[in-house]
């Protein structure tokens, strides 16, 4: 097992600043004709044939090895609520709710580390976690006027998928490459995305020719695939080079790159809370890392 854990948390802060993308394109696309499960879709293709591609060129066998096989389940299961459900639950709560539930992950996984991992985060790590957590809370500043059980129970899902991707990606690594491991993952989920697309969309899919995608939403489309391709890969290798609880706490950089981003390409306002929150969120991530210094 690879155990290079500086190397492991540069790569999870590259995979959350580049996730951190994917929602703003996905609703830019939106706005121009594309349903975000549409989207979703499209990256799903798009990350199964190009990680097929690169499996192939580098000699890699896409074959699971029978001792993989339930880390394989587990990645293909989580990776299917990560995309499906966390993304279903805007339809019922506001987005803000939806992402402080999502983004619970980093604290359960600091939780379930000693049972998991058999190693414990220590105190300083989980309270770090925590502070990132609030200031993710701060950040977002949800409006609690309207809850819906469904929206709720969908967020509350896409979590605990993260968690699991999280677990699973570092356990299937022993045995295969993220190259590997993510084509066939998502070969496996593309049929019930598929299915789901098509339902929404009465049959018909609305970024083929004839449908509403214009121009402008191709292009944000095609930025979807090609970053969440990029994002996916730089977040299993950082799962390859540290523990989950080790890298965890930093992919709480998503949310506010993802509200940055939408700031520039979307023209949303930041407030004075998303400020304040989002300095909470960096200043828990310097904290973390200098955690480390200090234990060594």
């Amino acid at each position: 097992m690879i155990h290079r854990v500086g190397l492991g948390i540069a790569c999870a802060l590259g995979a959350a600043a580049l996730y951190g993308l994917v929602p703003n394109f996905a609703r830019a696309g939106y706005e121009n004709g594309i349903p975000p499960i549409e989207s979703t879709l499209f990256r799903t293709f798009v990350i199964a044939t190009v990680f097929s591609i690169i499996a192939v060129a580098q000699g890699v066998q896409l074959t699971i090895p029978r001792a993989a096989v339930p880390s394989f389940v587990g990645q293909s299961v989580s990776t299917f609520f990560v995309s499906v459900a966390y993304l279903g639950s805007v339809q019922f709560i506001p987005v803000g709710l939806a992402v402080i539930i999502f983004f619970l992950f980093p604290v359960i996984i600091m939780l379930l580390a000693p049972v998991v991992e058999g190693r414990s985060p220590g105190l300083p790590r989980l309270l770090i976690a925590i502070l990132a957590f609030c200031g993710l809370a701060v950040a977002v500043g949800p409006s609690f006027e309207s809850l819906d059980l469904r929206g709720i129970l969908l967020a509350g899902l896409g979590s605990a998928g993260a968690v699991l991707q999280f677990f699973s990606g570092r356990a299937i690594s022993r045995y295969m490459t993220p190259a590997g491991f993510g084509s066939l993952v998502h070969l496996a989920i593309f049929p019930p995305i598929l299915a789901i697309a098509l339902f929404a969309g009465s049959g018909t899919l609305r970024f083929f020719p004839g449908g509403t995608a214009t121009g402008g939403g191709l292009l944000f489309l095609c930025g979807v695939g090609i970053v969440y391709v990029i994002a996916y890969m730089v977040h299993m290798l950082s799962l390859r080079f540290a523990p989950a609880s080790s890298v965890a706490p930093y992919f709480n950089l998503e949310p506010v790159v993802t509200t940055a981003v939408a700031a520039v390409i979307l023209g949303e306002r930041l407030q004075t809370n998303q400020y304040a929150g989002g300095g909470l969120v960096l200043a828990a991530l310097v904290a973390s890392s200098l955690t480390g210094k200090w234990k060594k």
